[in-house]
């Protein structure tokens, strides 16, 4: 990574955009009702940097004191140093606070150097990469509409479905999916959110194992943390399940921390998750780390809607990720994209491609629009 400290354009205002996402997901854990979705806009000098990340969900209240009063920290910094001193909070302030601000800040660097991000980061990777669809659901006549949905779009070469940790819902779920789409037309991921052992709960490994090989057998390629697992069982338990792909996730938040414990053999495919890896910087030292460990990576989502998909899309190709799950959504972007100027990488085409001609990230947006359909919106200078 290209040094910062001498990027010394001085911040002069933030903004923080708070919008109410109300759309039902569900889980092996409950249910979402509705996100409480941040994108923040920093300036120096002439440029504007953009970031998101989700604040929380089912809180419609959720009070901004303590963001606003970390960022007002960083207005009057240069950016260099605005960097660094967020840097210097990560075990301090809330990760998804500094990932959200680090991500602005480097957008806006990059854009005051006319620079691209991926230039400044010393991300070598130039191939595109495909986008995962995410179907939320264990409704299973929605889930059929949805994959009709991915084949009309062209979006079937990865498909992601949430498992429940119940054997028999799990398999209708897939099965559902193979109706229309055989292994060789999509490459099919469930994600469990640790469903088959909840943490605190006990189960032996080996009925874990057993359920696991039943939904390989139905259609199931990949398994996100299908249960709460210690680093060895992780190890034993995905050589109790080849073919089957298993893919930490849990274990690898946040990127600073998880590269120091991780360990090969976990999962052959490892997830970098956007919205808990509280830094792109330590995101990218953690996805040296994966290869080192002979692994793949993937590129997850947090359900993001704006200027994070992008980013993360960005990232993903610049890391050269087996796939990335953060693209717009159907209809819960409609209003981002109507502020949308102008930006680097375009979802609906799949695999997604990105150019490297553009500042920053990349992203240009009409902030009164924003401003016209935010649910709040507080000025920091």
């Amino acid at each position: 990574m290209r040094s910062y400290e001498n990027v010394n354009a001085v911040i002069t205002e933030a903004k923080l955009y708070l919008f109410q996402i109300h759309a039902t997901k569900k889980f092996s854990f409950g249910t979402w009702t509705s996100r409480q979705h941040i994108f923040v806009a920093i300036k120096a000098g002439d440029e504007t940097g953009y970031g998101e990340n989700i604040i929380s969900v089912n809180q419609p209240d959720i009070l901004l004191d303590d963001w606003c009063n970390w960022i007002k920290e960083l207005v009057g910094q240069t950016v260099g140093n605005a960097i660094e001193h967020l840097r210097s909070h990560l075990d301090t302030w809330q990760d998804r606070m500094t990932e959200m601000v680090e991500m602005c800040l480097i957008d806006l660097w990059g854009k005051l150097e006319k620079k691209n991000a991926m230039e400044l980061l010393e991300l070598p990777g130039t191939e595109p990469v495909c986008g995962v669809y995410v179907i939320l659901s264990d409704d299973l006549n929605f889930i059929e509409s949805k994959v009709q949905y991915a084949i009309l779009k062209e979006k079937t070469r990865f498909i992601k479905v949430k498992l429940f940790g119940r054997e028999e819902l799990d398999c209708q779920v897939i099965n559902t999916v193979r109706k229309y789409l055989s292994r060789s037309e999509a490459y099919l991921i469930g994600d469990v959110n640790c469903g088959y052992r909840p943490e605190g709960t006990q189960k032996d490994l080996d009925r874990i194992a057993t359920s696991l090989k039943h939904l390989y057998e139905v259609g199931l390629d990949a398994c996100e943390d299908p249960a709460f697992l210690q680093r060895g069982e992780w190890m034993r338990l995905q050589n109790l399940v080849q073919p089957l792909v298993l893919i930490p996730d849990y274990p690898m938040r946040p990127a600073r921390k998880s590269r120091e414990e991780i360990i090969g053999g976990m999962g052959e495919v490892y997830n970098i998750h956007p919205g808990t890896s509280a830094s792109i910087i330590d995101a990218i030292a953690l996805a040296e780390k994966i290869r080192s460990l002979g692994a793949r990576l993937m590129i997850g989502d947090d359900s993001l809607v704006g200027p994070g998909c992008t980013i993360w899309q960005q990232l993903a190709i610049g890391l050269s990720a087996v796939w990335v799950e953060a693209t717009e959504k159907e209809i819960e972007s409609d209003f981002y994209y109507d502020a949308v100027l102008k930006m680097a990488t375009d979802s609906s085409e799949n695999p997604i491609n990105a150019s490297r001609t553009g500042h920053g990230f990349g992203i240009y947006l009409d902030e009164e629009k924003l401003q016209s359909v935010a649910d709040k919106v507080i000025i920091i200078r």
